[in-house]
C-alpha cells in the first residue's frame, strides 16, 4: 500500500469540525502529552502551519487537538488525535509509525485537514501539494475484554437409600439398610462442602457361640462432613469426617443365664463416598472409624465378644440428586 493511501484511511477516519467560515482563520488548543523529547509542541505547530496558514494555536479556544505520544514497540512511535469542541468530542484515533519525524507528520496533517475545511473542498486553481505523508497504521482502540464473573454457588440436595454393613460391634458382620439425606453447596471448585445424614438399621440373629446362640441389633445415626469434591458432572467423589451414635442391643438365648441388654455405641472416623450418574446415581459409601464405647459380650464367665477397636461400614445403594 503506498503512503498516501494509507494516509488517506487515516483521514477518513476523521470527521471535520465545525469552524468558522473558510475566509476566517481557526483558533485551537493544542495539547500534547508524552514522550516530549520525540515531538515538541512548537514542532507540531509547524508541521501544521505548513499545511494550513488559517489554523491558529492559542491557549483559550473552543476547539481543541490533543495528541497523546507513547513509545509502540523498539523503532516504533504510538499516537492518539483526539479532536473536539465543548461537548462533542470524537473518539481517539490510534496511529503507528517508524519515527517520530513521521508520527509528527501524520499528526499535522489529520490535524489540519479536520480543522481547515478548504483543504478538503474541491477547487480549479492548482495549489502545492502537502509534504508527502509518511506511511502509517492507524488503529481503533480495542475495547478491553468483558469482565466475567464467576458462576454463583448453587445449594444442591439428595437422598439415596442403600444395603448396609456393619463389622466390629458383633462377632460376625452384621448387614442391614440405611437411609441418607445430602445438602451441598455447588461451586467450580475442589471446595465444595457437603454433609452427609444418615439413619442405620443392622442385625446379625442366632449366632452360635460357646455357651449359648447370641443376637444383635444396632440402630444408628451418621453424619459426615465433606469440605472437597472431586469430580464435577457424572462422577462426584468426597472424603468426609464421619461420626456415628446410636443404641447396640445383645441378647442370649439357649443359655443357662439367657438375657438382654442395650448399649450406646459410637464411633469416630473417616468416609469416602461416592457417587455415579447426573440425576439418577449410583451411591457408594466406605467408613472407618475408631470405636468409643467397647462393651464385652460373655455366657456366664466366658466373653465370647468384645466390640473391636475399629468399626467399619459399607453400602451400596442408588439415589436422587437435584437440582
Amino acid at each position: 500500500m503506498t503512503s498516501g493511501a494509507v494516509v488517506l484511511i487515516a483521514l477518513s477516519l476523521q470527521t471535520p469540525i465545525d469552524a468558522p467560515e473558510a475566509a476566517a482563520s481557526t483558533k485551537a488548543r493544542l495539547e500534547l502529552r508524552g514522550a516530549a523529547d520525540c515531538i515538541s509542541r512548537a514542532d507540531l505547530e509547524a508541521r501544521v502551519a505548513a499545511r494550513s496558514s488559517r489554523i491558529q494555536f492559542v491557549d483559550d479556544a473552543a476547539i481543541y487537538a490533543r495528541v497523546v505520544l507513547a513509545p509502540a514497540r523498539p523503532g516504533n512511535v504510538a499516537a492518539e488525535v483526539a479532536l473536539a469542541t465543548s461537548g462533542a468530542e470524537q473518539p481517539a484515533r490510534r496511529l503507528v509509525a517508524r519515527s517520530c519525524a513521521e508520527a509528527a507528520d501524520a499528526i499535522a496533517l489529520i490535524i489540519a485537514v479536520t480543522l481547515d475545511p478548504t483543504l478538503q473542498a474541491p477547487t480549479d486553481q492548482p495549489v502545492a501539494a502537502p509534504p508527502p505523508a509518511p506511511p502509517v497504521i492507524v488503529e481503533t482502540p480495542a475495547l478491553p475484554p468483558p469482565i466475567t464473573q464467576p458462576p454463583a454457588a448453587r445449594r444442591q440436595f439428595g437422598a439415596a437409600v442403600a444395603g448396609q454393613t456393619i463389622a466390629g460391634p458383633a462377632p460376625a458382620i452384621m448387614p442391614g439398610i440405611a437411609l441418607y439425606g445430602m445438602a451441598a453447596v455447588d461451586r467450580d471448585s475442589v471446595w465444595s462442602p457437603a454433609l452427609f445424614l444418615g439413619a442405620t438399621h443392622v442385625w446379625r440373629n442366632d449366632l452360635s457361640e460357646q455357651g449359648g446362640t447370641a443376637s444383635f441389633t444396632l440402630d444408628a445415626a451418621s453424619l459426615d462432613v465433606c469440605p472437597l469434591r472431586v469430580g464435577r458432572t457424572r462422577f462426584v467423589a468426597r472424603p468426609c469426617a464421619s461420626v456415628l451414635v446410636g443404641r447396640l442391643a445383645a441378647s442370649g438365648a439357649e443359655t443357662d443365664q439367657a438375657a438382654s441388654a442395650a448399649r450406646p455405641f459410637a464411633t469416630a472416623g473417616v468416609a469416602v463416598t461416592a457417587s455415579y450418574g447426573t440425576t439418577v446415581e449410583v451411591v457408594v459409601r466406605v467408613v472407618a472409624g475408631m470405636t468409643l464405647i467397647r462393651d464385652a459380650y460373655e455366657f456366664g464367665a466366658m466373653t465370647f465378644h468384645r466390640a473391636s477397636a475399629v468399626t467399619v461400614a459399607a453400602n451400596l445403594g442408588v439415589g436422587l440428586r437435584w437440582p
